[in-house]
């Protein structure tokens, strides 16, 4: 499947281009609404008062014959357009009609409207379109003054002057587009250097890219400098398995290289006997480290993308102890759980199993024979503790920190073991969002190993 890769930078640019065109469309919105309301109310307001300008001029000179009454009104109509000229606005064109007794007396020059039909009076007379009009009557002098003018910004809507709107677009797209490419160019810059940066790197580099000194792109180094730290401590954990893993496993193969030379080159049966002994311990031996090793592995990888689903703790305790009570009827020891019904937490199941297994076999390893071991989950105050007491020797304050190193066994410690257990716990417990802690037993000999998660129900 080809995967096409978009633009960023012509994203953007068309998000610029986008905002133009919307701001323009607001404009032309705004200008015809103004042009359709505002705009026609207003004219039709200034040709009321016009008209009844002109009636009271006509109540002054009372019947004089038209002759006279045209110079008086054609010097109305030029104080009305004399209030244009002075706002330095566009002058529209204006017709006035004055009747009286019925009779037209008085008619403007044609001003684009139809011919006037004196017999129609001045109510039935048509408009143009885009042109608004006024009729004021005064039933006292029995005068009637019909104004009509063409609304400013009206002609603009017509199909024919369509390019008023679009002149000025085209004409500033070059000047706008040009600005807007060349800053969205240069502003990108810091986001290609640090590309040419990551590119620039061997396989082998994770260390950390420079702080940028912009706030956008912050988070991206953050994030990415976040990663790097990430793969740095999975390779150290990868390299630190496998030079475990060597130093571990070369004193029980080397057992083994040993007692399978003397199956070969010996004669007698009592040292076939110690041979086959030998090679037996040192296959188990080998076998324990090489699951531990696992385990340590598993225990700690891929913790940050762990899901923690639901699970029930007291089910999951009760399966692992059926499983380790094989182990513990060797020794005669008894394992006691303590624990509700059930116990919901967010758990990764294969460490947890893990976690528990270790800590039971650990417990059930250094108990005496006929000892018990009590394993327990407590739900309090916002906590769920998973507990387990042995009756061993317990461990010295002193070393209760450093018994969690990997491959440290305690002094004169006379079971066998890899040193592993308590490792792998301390990181299962920290894949499931849990803290280990060990303390001597205050009722008596042994070691109590508490392991307490937060209850995300509460």
């Amino acid at each position: 499947m080809t995967m096409h890769n978009r633009s960023l930078f012509k994203r953007l640019l068309f998000g610029f281009i986008s905002v133009m065109m919307l701001i323009w469309l607001a404009n032309l919105a705004l200008d015809v609404y103004e042009t359709r309301t505002s705009k026609r109310r207003d004219m039709q307001r200034e040709l009321r008062a016009s008209a009844l300008r002109i009636i009271v001029l006509m109540q002054t000179v009372g019947e004089r014959p038209p002759e006279q009454v045209k110079p008086l009104v054609r010097k109305m109509e030029q104080l009305h357009y004399a209030l244009y000229t002075e706002l330095g606005w566009y002058i529209p064109a204006l017709q006035t009609q004055v009747w009286r007794h019925g009779q037209l007396v008085y008619a403007s020059p044609d001003a684009g409207l139809p011919p006037t039909d004196a017999a129609a009076g001045p109510h039935a007379q048509p408009l143009k379109e885009g042109w608004v009009v006024s009729v004021e009557d005064d039933p006292a002098t029995g005068v009637t003054v019909r104004m009509a003018t063409e609304v400013i910004g009206e002609w603009m809507l017509q199909v024919s002057s369509i390019g008023y709107y679009f002149a000025p677009l085209l004409f500033s797209v070059p000047f706008l587009l040009l600005p807007a490419w060349f800053i969205i160019r240069v502003g990108l810059r810091p986001l290609k250097s640090i590309v040419g940066e990551i590119e620039e790197r061997s396989a082998t580099d994770l260390s950390p890219l420079a702080p940028s000194p912009y706030l956008e792109l912050s988070p991206l180094v953050g994030s990415v400098n976040r990663l790097m730290e990430r793969l740095t401590e999975r390779l150290e954990r990868e390299r630190e398995f496998l030079v475990d893993a060597a130093h571990e496993l070369k004193t029980p193969l080397s057992i083994i290289q040993i007692n399978a030379d003397t199956l070969t080159t010996t004669r007698t049966a009592q040292r076939l006997e110690e041979a086959g002994q030998g090679l037996r311990t040192g296959v188990q031996r080998a076998t324990h480290t090489v699951h531990q090793l696992l385990a340590l592995a598993r225990s700690g990888g891929d913790r940050d993308h762990a899901s923690l689903v639901p699970r029930d703790l007291v089910e999951l305790v009760a399966d692992r102890l059926a499983l380790a009570g094989q182990i513990a009827a060797t020794r005669h020891v008894e394992i006691e759980l303590q624990a509700p019904e059930r116990c919901i937490l967010a758990m990764h199941l294969e460490s947890m199993a893990s976690l528990i297994d270790n800590l039971v076999s650990n417990a059930v390893k250094y108990s005496p024979e006929g000892g018990r071991v009590t394993v327990a989950v407590v739900q309090a105050d916002g906590r769920i503790v998973l507990s387990v007491a042995d009756q061993g020797p317990g461990i010295e304050p002193e070393m209760q920190r450093k018994v969690f190193e990997r491959f440290f066994r305690l002094p004169d410690q006379d079971q066998a073991g890899s040193g592993l257990g308590l490792a792998i716990a301390e990181r299962a417990a920290a894949r499931n969002q849990g803290r280990i802690q060990l303390a001597n037993r205050k009722d008596g000999p042994g070691l109590l190993v508490a392991v307490s998660f937060a209850d995300v129900r509460e």
